[in-house]
């Protein structure tokens, strides 16, 4: 009976000392695969390259280095005004969380605040990129009458009603906050 395995060195020189005879065609030589781990894995959409082989991003200038994507400084992204009639909702959202912050005295109080405050950007941008359904804006105009007047109990009636009459997918980033800033706002009567 043949052994499985021939001896190292014994057998074909081209094949790896580890394979079984005539499977060297079809397996990477050790070697190699020993290379190809050693190098670590690029992602291309990281790096703009300057004549190498490696892509960037489309677009990307090319040359004979390698360098790290630099960051867009934010102050150079420009983003669409929030439409004119929508403008109310910004101010009275942000005026109501300024005067709770100013009623505060509990820095946990002043946290959920200063978080709302963070957090209610996802509603700006879906005001700037005109998102959201007439049904959401006409409440949230409505909710706003109610702030205005310090109806802070109609106005989360509004809230409710429009939770519970709205797609959860277009208003999750926004309206849970801002039932944070109404109770808020009713709790500490400003």
């Amino acid at each position: 009976m043949a052994p499985i395995f021939s001896p190292l060195g014994a057998g074909d020189p081209q094949q790896p000392p580890y394979m079984p005879p005539g499977q060297a065609q079809n397996q990477a030589p050790y070697q190699g695969m020993q290379q190809q781990m050693a190098s670590p894995p690029m992602n291309p959409g990281m790096l703009k390259t300057r004549g190498g082989s490696v892509e960037g991003a489309p677009g990307a200038p090319t040359g004979d280095t390698i360098q790290p994507l630099q960051s867009i400084p934010a102050e150079k992204i420009t983003m669409k005004p929030i439409p004119d009639e929508h403008l109310v909702l910004k101010n009275t959202f942000e005026g109501l969380i300024h005067k709770c912050l100013a009623a505060a005295t509990d820095p946990q109080t002043k946290r959920k605040l200063d978080d709302a405050n963070k957090r209610l950007e996802a509603l700006y941008d879906k005001l700037r990129e005109q998102t959201l359904s007439p049904a959401i804006i006409g409440g949230l105009h409505n909710m706003v009458q109610c702030i205005e007047s310090r109806s802070y109990v109609e106005s989360l009636n509004i809230h409710t009603h429009i939770v519970s009459s709205s797609n959860f997918s277009e208003t999750s980033a926004f309206m849970p906050v801002l039932k944070v800033v109404l109770t808020q706002a009713n709790k500490l009567g400003v």
